[in-house]
C-alpha cells in the first residue's frame, strides 16, 4: 500500500491527516505545526497524547502531540543579551518569574509541500518571524525554521532547517517536547514498562527550575541508561551526556504487554535531554542548548549554545521509529 494524504478538519482547525499502511499520523500547521497524532496502526495504539477536545487543547496545549521549542524551556526573567543586543520574551510562567517553551508552538506555520512519492510521504511547513511583527523584540533579525517530515514504512524522519535571513548573528537553541501516551496500551501497567535515555551528567536546578551551572554524574546512570520503570516516580529534570559517548542519541520506550516499542532519536547536535512526566504521560525533551543557556556564565561547550551568522542555515535531525516487539 502506498501512502496517503488527506486534508481534515481537527479542533476546528485545517489539519493533515497522512500515513500508510503501518503508521497514521496528523499534522496541525496552523496550531504551531504540531503532530498531534502518530498512530502504529498495527496494534491500533495512538503513541503521542492527542487532544479530545479544543478545550482540551487549550488548557495546556504544550501536553499534546510534539511541539517545536525555539527557545526550549525556560529564559530567567524573560531575557538575555548576546553581542549588545537585548533579546526579550514575555513571562509566561508567573510563579518563577520565568519565559518557558518559546514562541513558535503557537503559531500558524505555513504549508510548502504535501505529497507521496510512491512509499515515502513528504510534508513540508514553514515560520517565517517576518509574518509576525510583534515578534521583533524576540527576533530583532528575521528568522525562518523550516519543518520537513517525512513517512516511509513505521518510521517518521523530522528535520528542522533554521536560517537567519538578518543581518546581525543570532544565538539559537531548539528543541520538542514530545508528549508520548506511556504506557502505550490501554491495559498496560506502568511497572511493566521501561524508558532509557543516553544521558551520565545530571545538571542541578534551582527554585526557579534553571540551571544553578552545577553538573553531576547522574546517581543511576546505568539504569538510566539501559531503561527503567517511571512507576512511582516523578521526573522534571535536566540530562545531558559526554560528547564522546558511544551510545546512540536515543530515547527508547517499551510497553512488553502492548507488544510495542518507540525509539525517538536525535542527531549529534541535541545534547540534552529533560525528562518531564504525569499520570499518563511522559515528555522525553531533546534539546540543542541547556535551559537558560545564554544568562549562564559557562563556556558554549558546556551550554550547547551557538551562533547562526547572516545568512547562515543550520539542519536538525530527528527521527521517531515504531517497532513491534
Amino acid at each position: 500500500m502506498t501512502g496517503y494524504i488527506e486534508d481534515i478538519i481537527f479542533l476546528n482547525e485545517k489539519a493533515i491527516k497522512f500515513g500508510n499502511a503501518n503508521v497514521e499520523a496528523m499534522l496541525a500547521p496552523s496550531l504551531g505545526s504540531n503532530l498531534l497524532s502518530l498512530k502504529y496502526k498495527r496494534k491500533d495504539i495512538e503513541v503521542l497524547r492527542t487532544p479530545d477536545s479544543l478545550e482540551d487543547y487549550k488548557k495546556d496545549p504544550i501536553l499534546y502531540g510534539m511541539p517545536i521549542l525555539f527557545p526550549p524551556n525556560r529564559i530567567e526573567d524573560g531575557q538575555f543579551t548576546y553581542k549588545g543586543n537585548t533579546y526579550k520574551f514575555p513571562i509566561n510562567e508567573m510563579g518563577k518569574y520565568n519565559h518557558i517553551h518559546g514562541l513558535l508552538h503557537d503559531k500558524p506555520w505555513r504549508v510548502c509541500k504535501k505529497e507521496v512519492n510512491g512509499n515515502e510521504i513528504v510534508i513540508n511547513t514553514e515560520f517565517s518571524s517576518s509574518d509576525f511583527t510583534n515578534l521583533k523584540g524576540s527576533f530583532p533579525q528575521d528568522i525562518t525554521v523550516n519543518m520537513s517530515l517525512s513517512l516511509m514504512d513505521d518510521t517518521l524522519d523530522i528535520q528542522l532547517e533554521i536560517t537567519n535571513k538578518g543581518i546581525e548573528p543570532f544565538p539559537w537553541g531548539a528543541g520538542y517536547h514530545t508528549v508520548f501516551n506511556f504506557p502505550f496500551g490501554p491495559g498496560s501497567k506502568m511497572e511493566d514498562c521501561r524508558i532509557s535515555l543516553p544521558v551520565n551528567k545530571q545538571w542541578e536546578l534551582n527554585e526557579r527550575s534553571l540551571p544553578t551551572g552545577e553538573i553531576h554524574e547522574t546517581a543511576n546512570t546505568l539504569e538510566i541508561q539501559n531503561g527503567f520503570s517511571l512507576e512511582g516516580r516523578r521526573f522534571d529534570d535536566l540530562f545531558g551526556y559526554d560528547e564522546e559517548s558511544a551510545l546512540e542519541n536515543e530515547c527508547v520506550l517499551t510497553d512488553q504487554d502492548a507488544g510495542i516499542q518507540v525509539i525517538y532519536q536525535g542527531d549529534q547536535r541535541f545534547k540534552f535531554w529533560v525528562l518531564f512526566n504525569q499520570e499518563g504521560f511522559v515528555c522525553p525533551e531533546p534539546y540543542t542548548w541547556v535551559t537558560n543557556a545564554p544568562n549562564l556564565d559557562l563556556s558554549a561547550d558546556l551550554t550547547g549554545l551557538r551562533e547562526l551568522s547572516s545568512g547562515e542555515m543550520v539542519q536538525l535531525k530527528t527521527r521517531l521509529i515504531m517497532k513491534e516487539i
